[in-house]
């Protein structure tokens, strides 16, 4: 019980850092004549902080993608990183996709 309870704890620290962090990316990339530009860096920065990916082989239990990446390649060797890079590339290429025809329905408006 207390394994799991920890687990939740460090996934609502990681979430409230995520958010500041998230918040402050936001502003920083408000462009006024480049909109598509800010959209598609906020969809990027959002799937590679958000993508959870499964923090070992055998377990049930998650862990954000890019973490797991990067820990399978200092602990494991650099050909078990697509375990979690393939995951982590899919989500970015899904919220492009998903940013460009939200930017083409607002820019038809």
């Amino acid at each position: 019980m207390v394994v799991e309870t920890n687990y939740w704890i460090i996934w609502l620290i990681y979430l409230a850092a995520s958010g500041i962090f998230f918040a402050l990316f936001w502003f920083l990339t408000e462009f006024k004549s480049a909109v598509w530009s800010s959209y598609s860096l906020r969809a990027v920065a959002a799937a590679i902080i958000l993508t959870p990916w499964y923090a070992n082989t055998q377990g049930e239990s998650f862990a954000p993608a890019l973490m797991v990446m990067t820990l399978d390649l200092i602990t494991i060797g650099g050909e078990t990183i697509s375990r979690a890079a393939i995951p982590l590339l899919l989500s970015v290429f899904v919220a492009e996709v998903a940013v460009t025809i939200f930017y083409f329905i607002q820019k038809r408006r």
